[in-house]
């Protein structure tokens, strides 16, 4: 009884083991499995029993296990034994094995007994610690290295020195035994050679321009724009037969990598490239610190190409700005002038040396001094952009308007070094505007004496025809005539009278406003309007109208038709002749519109100066819309009115805000 219950602890113990208890004869057969072997192996338990314990183990480990066995069988215990095995989906594991001999009642071994823990996930964990050990050792070498060359690159002042370090790090770091730097042509489609080590002097003179493409590394890295690595190339398809590939041979170059060189906002500065006189393979983990340092290199050699781009670019600005047709000042720090134009100098008529360190330039009006110096002040000390409207004294003598405008200037590391701006002479702007304002003046004007036109018509000539008709039918009222005809007479003359007044007074309100221009289009608005001003005045109008669209915008429609009123108008009160030629044609974006006479002329330019507005409002009209007047006469010979519109409105687009521009030394 006691038996049977240890035997009973102990296949409860086996069973719930998370270790693999298997059990073999001498033979290598198995006759006990556990539980934790079904899970570890994969196999059941009746899959395993009376099985060769050799179903587990890998065939490269069958002699390992023969060793095995003749050492159980000489009755030696093995303890914590590393070795590998299989599963039964064919996954190789790691496991520990402890195997103890098995004797029977004489003390025989008649097998053995194996407990196998899985330690597969400890052996990988263990060997990604040596891994990441020695990554960790590589870094911290090659971080050491960086550091020394970042040190080194950082302290050169010159372009060479600058490049020669860099190629010195590559080599370094890639353990080449040459490299090159290639900086981006102003083309912006090939390489220019700035800097190589260990070239043949011909290769170097080859590579001196490499275009886009073509049979080298750094030729399909600019295409591609990305890194391009040949570890033999004898191997390299697009190098076959190149003249590149019998350049690299000249230099003993075997293998090779091209790396582009990017600016922070990825714009392209130019290659770097390290070469190798063996075949040659490199890992993402080689171009780690090789990367950081086409990161500075780019950074410096962007530093060093800004500040070569800035001296050409002061260079550039001084001779533009010796000759520019605006002023150009300068001021420094401390508000004190450092820089003035010859068209200032010319402009004033005021010698440099004598304005030259000033703080407020001497020939501001004097009324107006105090308030320029106190703008120009405040957006000094904010380091905003300003601009003002003063006066400034000519080198005559006479005071001009002038708008002057400054925005602050910095240098390349950012910090404040004064202020630039412009002068530009406005005064002829400000004569046209106070011009302007006379035509405002003239069009209030003329819109009085229109309005007092429009009374006169309808005081002078209706109202007197209407009391006409009015007296007529009071005395038509008052003594019928006797004889019939005598009667139907006077009511046929009223009748004709008030048929006058009607069409007079629908004249006039065409001229006001032309609904037939609005219901039938503009053709039909145009020969309607010159066959009535025809009929009015006796004057003979040839018009002739060809392929006008109906659905015209409106303001395209309305400004021509004004401008054939006004200038038919113009013909009845001012040509003396008593014909005119009206043409009305479309084009593929414009229409034309043409109104000719042989009458008395004049000259454009005066009658454009003079009090009236009928010619400059047919060119304002035609302006808003973005179309053009000619006009073509001369005295005794006749006018030419020509007006050219477009079929379709300009787009109007919202005006941007104007932040000042630079402009002259307050």
């Amino acid at each position: 009884m006691l038996a049977e219950e240890i035997r009973w602890r102990y296949a409860a113990i086996v069973e719930s083991s998370d270790d693999a208890i298997i059990a073999k004869n001498l033979d290598g057969v198995i006759s006990a499995w556990n539980a934790a072997a079904e899970r570890m192996f994969g196999y059941a338990e009746r899959e395993a029993i009376g099985q060769p314990i050799t179903m587990i183990i890998p065939p490269s480990l069958h002699e390992e296990e023969r060793d095995i066995q003749r050492r159980l069988r000489a009755g030696e215990r093995i303890e914590h034994y590393e070795t590998g095995r299989v599963t039964k989906a064919g996954e190789r594991i790691d496991v520990a094995l402890t195997i103890s001999p098995l004797r029977d009642s004489t003390g025989r071994i008649i097998g053995c007994s194996k407990i196998a823990r899985d330690i597969t996930k400890a052996k990988r964990a263990e060997a990604a610690l040596r891994q990441s050990e020695r990554r960790l050792a590589r870094e911290v070498a090659g971080a050491k290295t960086l550091q020394s060359i970042s040190t080194r690159l950082i302290s050169e002042s010159t372009p060479e020195s600058l490049y020669a370090q860099v190629l010195g790090a590559a080599m370094e770091l890639m353990a080449s035994d040459s490299a090159s730097v290639q900086i981006l042509a102003a083309d912006q489609a090939s390489l220019k050679l700035i800097a190589w080590r260990n070239f043949h002097p011909d290769s170097a003179a080859f590579w001196q321009r490499v275009e886009v493409g073509g049979g080298s590394t750094c030729g399909q890295a600019l295409r591609d724009n990305e890194r391009v690595v040949v570890a033999d190339i004898e191997a390299c398809e697009f190098m076959a037969g190149t003249q590149d590939q019998q350049e690299y041979h000249r230099s003993g170059i075997r293998a090779v990598q091209s790396t582009p060189l990017r600016s922070r906002t990825g714009r392209p500065l130019g290659m770097i490239s390290t070469h190798w006189r063996t075949p040659h393979h490199t890992t993402e983990e080689d171009f780690r610190f090789f990367d950081v340092l086409a990161r500075q290199a780019a950074d410096l050699i962007e530093r060093t190409l800004a500040e070569e781009a800035l001296r050409d670019s002061e260079e550039r600005f001084r001779l533009i700005a010796a000759t520019a047709p605006v002023m150009i000042w300068m001021s420094g720090t401390e508000k004190q002038i450092t820089y003035l134009n010859q068209t200032w100098l010319d402009y004033t008529g005021r010698p440099l040396d004598a304005m030259l360190g000033q703080v407020q330039a001497d020939v501001l009006h004097p009324d107006e001094a105090e308030r320029c110096r106190e703008i120009y002040g405040k957006a000094f000390e904010q380091r905003k952009p300003f601009q003002m409207e003063h006066r400034l004294r000519r080198h005559d003598g006479e005071y001009r308007w002038v708008v002057t405008a400054g925005v602050p200037r910095y240098d390349v590391d950012g910090s404040f070094v004064g202020y630039i701006g412009t002068g530009v002479d406005i005064t002829e702007q400000k004569l046209a505007e106070e011009a302007l304002s006379t035509i405002s003046q003239k069009l209030i004007e003329a819109h009085e004496e229109e309005s007092t036109r429009i009374a006169r018509e309808l005081h002078d000539d209706v109202n007197q025809r209407l009391a006409l008709v009015s007296v007529r039918l009071g005395y038509l009222k008052q003594s019928l005539p006797a004889s019939t005809a005598y009667l139907e007479q006077e009511i046929g003359a009223v009748r004709e009278a008030i048929a006058d007044l009607v069409t007079d007074l629908q004249a006039l309100s065409h001229d006001l406003h032309p609904p037939r221009l609005e219901l039938l289009g503009l053709e039909a608005a145009a020969t309607g309007f010159c066959e009535e001003l025809s009929n009015r005045h006796g004057v003979t109008i040839d018009v002739h109208v060809d392929n006008i669209p109906h659905a015209l915008p409106r303001e395209i429609s309305l400004c021509l038709y004004r401008v054939l009123q006004e200038a038919l108008q113009n013909v009845v009160k001012h040509s003396v002749s008593r014909q005119a030629h009206v043409s009305l044609t479309s084009h593929i974006n414009t229409i034309n519109l043409t109104v000719k006479d042989s009458g008395a002329g004049f000259h454009p330019h005066e009658a454009m100066r003079g009090p009236g507005l009928g010619l400059s409002s047919m060119k304002e009209r035609l302006k808003v819309i973005g179309g053009q007047l000619s006009i073509d006469s001369q005295p005794g010979r006749g006018t030419m009115i020509h007006a050219v519109a477009p079929l379709c409105l300009p787009t109007k687009s919202a005006d941007p805000v104007r932040s000042p521009s630079p402009t002259t030394a307050v």
